[in-house]
């Protein structure tokens, strides 16, 4: 990645405004840092010396005279300034010739310039009280400032040595992040560019930080899974679709051909036509069970599921079915061993339960038995339709729940192979396994709630 791409990414920005963060905190803790360095000084030096002229304005002359100097004897590096004046103003004792212009309020009082002791010409900064006497005398005490202004320095050439290695740190590492994010930016988007291209095989580069921008990745990766799965069913219902038209196109045409070469009377055709009708019928049925499995589908995805119980379904569906039960000869029983609550959408597991109880009869021969049931055991779900018919062969258990597929006695049932590829759509999206055992006699489906499941 090119630098100028860099400076204009997003995440460049973000790291310069993190590192700008760093610098504006860092420096205001600097500033605290130096502006307590230079002013605790002075406020310490301002209250001594207000003490020491109040305890000094108090004493005797002599005693006073005698602290004096002894505080300029222990003065050796020479900040100290000490006067005594007389009330006429002449100096009695001290190391400076006149009164700086301070009030005499016994307060500390910047003075900017003062001369050194025993110099004309050079002067430094200083802190001064001056406090008038009970004999009419002024007390004046003062403290040279040069060197709190050489601490001041010393500290704010260390803050600003140290400033400048925190900004240049918290630049470097803003652009290292910057660097990191915006390659794995320009991954993410090479990745989106051949998904466009058509290439949906390809998914976004993960890494193992398990970040935001992770979990953003991984979100899209499962949801290219499901587009491509959907491709891949859309693409399925096509085919199956175009295969399953071209026999009954096919018959339609021939039966047409035939009945207009071969026909000799208005009846031939009439016969024709209805065969030919038939088998359209077939088709468009065909083609409406392949949309009404991809509806399910869609609608297994999208619906908000809700409170349902499988013995009320089953109850009703036994109320239902048993009329067209016993107009063939089949007896039709239902069992319920207390309610069995689910989260469900009731009316796809009505249809669900419908198209194994429908074919349950179908297949039923008069005289036979159909059983549904449904129970709780151990908070798992089961739910039974069994028959007397003749059952469902070992090597056709599994593939009876293929489109199109359909057993043996598929020239003695009408159907077309999708009742109950639908039903198993339904239980697996509800989180139910369907399958088939031996009922001895006839075929027994079972609805349980799946391994592993709560």
């Amino acid at each position: 990645m090119r630098i100028p791409e860099i400076i204009r990414s997003t995440a460049f920005r973000v790291a310069l405004g993190f590192a700008l963060a760093v610098t504006l905190a860092t420096s205001f803790v600097f500033a605290l840092v130096y502006l307590d360095i230079s002013t605790s000084d002075v406020k310490r030096l301002r209250g001594v010396l207000v003490d020491e002229a109040a305890k000094g304005a108090n004493e005797s002359e002599d005693d006073l005279k005698r602290a004096l100097d002894l505080r300029l004897t222990r003065d050796l590096r020479r900040l100290d300034y000490v006067a005594l004046f007389d009330a006429k103003g002449a100096l009695v004792f001290g190391n400076i010739e006149r009164l700086p212009d301070i009030p005499l309020d016994g307060f500390a009082h910047f003075v900017a310039e003062i001369n050194l002791p025993g110099s004309m010409d050079r002067t430094e900064p200083a802190l001064f009280v001056a406090r008038r006497r009970a004999d009419g005398g002024v007390l004046a005490l003062g403290r040279s400032l040069i060197e709190v202004y050489a601490i001041r320095r010393t500290a704010l050439r260390a803050l600003a040595t140290g400033a400048v290695p925190t900004i240049l740190l918290a630049l470097a590492i803003g652009a290292f992040f910057a660097r990191n994010a915006s390659r794995r930016l320009v991954r993410i988007h090479e990745t989106i560019d051949r998904i466009m291209q058509g290439d949906l095989t390809a998914r976004l580069p993960v890494g193992g930080a398990a970040d935001d921008l992770d979990k953003v990745t991984q979100a899209v990766n499962v949801m290219l899974d499901e587009i491509v799965r959907l491709l891949d069913r859309l693409k399925s219902v096509g085919d199956n679709i175009a295969h399953d038209l071209r026999t009954p196109l096919a018959v339609v045409r021939a039966k047409l051909e035939r009945g207009l070469s071969e026909a000799s009377s208005v009846d031939d055709l009439r016969a024709a036509a209805i065969d030919a009708i038939a088998q359209v019928d077939k088709a468009v049925a065909t083609i409406a069970a392949l949309l009404r499995i991809a509806e399910v589908e869609g609608r297994l995805r999208s619906s908000a599921f809700g409170p349902i119980d499988l013995t009320m379904i089953c109850a009703e569906l036994f109320e239902f079915y048993e009329p067209l039960a016993q107009s063939r000869g089949i007896v039709m029983t239902f069992r319920a061993h207390g309610p069995t609550p689910m989260p469900g959408d009731a009316d796809l597991m009505r249809e669900a339960l419908s198209n194994l109880i429908d074919n349950a009869i179908k297949f039923t021969p008069s005289g036979g038995a159909v059983r549904v049931d449904a129970a709780m055991n151990a908070g798992q779900i089961l739910v039974g339709v069994g028959d007397t018919g003749p059952g469902v062969a070992p090597g056709d258990r599994d593939r009876i729940f293929q489109r199109f597929y359909r057993g043996a006695a598929k020239d003695a049932v009408p159907g077309f192979g999708l009742g109950l590829s639908i039903a198993k759509t339904i239980a697996s999206a509800h989180g139910l396994d369907l399958m088939v055992i031996d009922n001895e006699p006839g075929a027994r489906f079972e609805l349980s709630t799946r391994r592993g499941a709560n």
